[in-house]
């Protein structure tokens, strides 16, 4: 896994430093900085899933949750200094140098990474090959057509993913159009949500949550879509980023409950096929997300479509009450 660790985040650099070379020259149009960010976003593909996959081969069941709150906290703490730097880096020297940074960054994982032993990396894992095959690659969303718990959850993800995905792409248009407001703005709003994910996650990896996973799941999924709706009656930009707060508390609940349920449900021989496909239909429906968001924005202005957004995605959750697969899942 070292070597596909190494190589996701060399892909990384080139791509977002290519874009950023081309912008200096003013070479840069859509279509090839679209290329770059598909490129980069494939290439990632390979250590998000197998991250996911390898935590269980290296941490005892009874610490699973725990390891999901330190792998969330972890990537919050990134999410808090990530976007306020590039808000302000982007504000001040423009989007090129800003990425610039981006891609330095990533290589200089490469230089570090090339120091951590590969065992500590592969410890755990089992030596045996497996033939690729089609009916291979799709055996886990078979596991997941066939299970009513992971296919409850898989669509209340996605289609969440997506009236979420609206309101994270909105928060540029949220800064520059309601708050009169630059990079700087959105920034500090994504470091708030990031705040309060980390907020959330270090209580809820090392206390016991007494209810059911599953109805906790659909509950903080509504609250969620009541957030994001508040989020369009925000005056200013200090409430706003207390608004992403508390939807970062809610949102670290969500991440690890479904990160749980995910991983104890599939057989150990299909888990890392699951876990592949349920984050493939997790995420299908974000660039449609993207999409709308950039027509809603220009046919409803911001401070609807974050309106609409909320409530569409409230009123969807609310719909999973009735799953009683999902609902009762503990």
């Amino acid at each position: 896994r070292k070597p596909l660790m190494l190589a996701d985040n060399a892909v990384r650099a080139l791509c977002i430093g290519a874009a950023a070379s081309l912008g200096l020259a003013h070479l840069l149009n859509v279509w090839v900085l679209a290329a770059r960010a598909c490129i980069a976003a494939m290439s990632s593909t390979i250590t998000i899933v197998g991250m996911r996959v390898y935590l269980p081969t290296m941490v005892p069941e009874e610490l699973i949750v725990t390891a999901f709150a330190v792998d969330s906290s972890l990537y919050q703490l990134a999410g808090i200094a990530g976007p306020a730097l590039a808000g302000i880096v982007t504000a001040r020297f423009g989007w090129a140098v800003a990425m610039s940074v981006g891609a330095a960054c990533f290589l200089a994982f490469v230089l570090i990474g090339a120091f951590i032993p590969a065992g500590a990396i592969d410890r755990g894992i089992p030596p045996e090959s497996r033939e690729l095959s089609l009916s291979e690659e799709l055996a886990g969303a078979r596991y997941i057509a066939g299970n009513p718990l992971l296919r409850g959850l898989t669509v209340l993800v996605a289609m969440g993913n997506f009236f979420f995905g609206i309101a994270i792409v909105g928060l540029a248009f949220l800064s520059k159009d309601a708050f009169g407001g630059d990079a700087r703005g959105q920034g500090f709003m994504l470091a708030a949500l990031a705040l309060g994910t980390l907020a959330a996650s270090i209580p809820l990896g090392t206390g016991r949550w007494p209810y059911p996973r599953g109805i906790s799941l659909i509950t903080v999924s509504i609250i969620l879509g009541v957030l994001v709706a508040a989020l369009g009656y925000a005056p200013n930009l200090t409430l706003a980023c207390l608004v992403l707060f508390v939807i970062g508390v809610v949102d670290a609940g969500f991440f690890i409950w479904m990160s749980e349920l995910r991983q104890r449900t599939p057989p150990p021989e299909l888990l890392a096929r699951t876990i592949s496909a349920s984050m493939i239909l997790n995420t299908v429906a974000t660039p449609f997300s993207s999409a709308i968001a950039g027509l809603a924005v220009g046919a409803l202005h911001i401070r609807p479509t974050f309106v609409l957004a909320g409530l569409a995605l409230a009123l969807y959750s609310s719909l999973f009450v009735r799953n009683k697969p999902l609902r009762e899942a503990a």
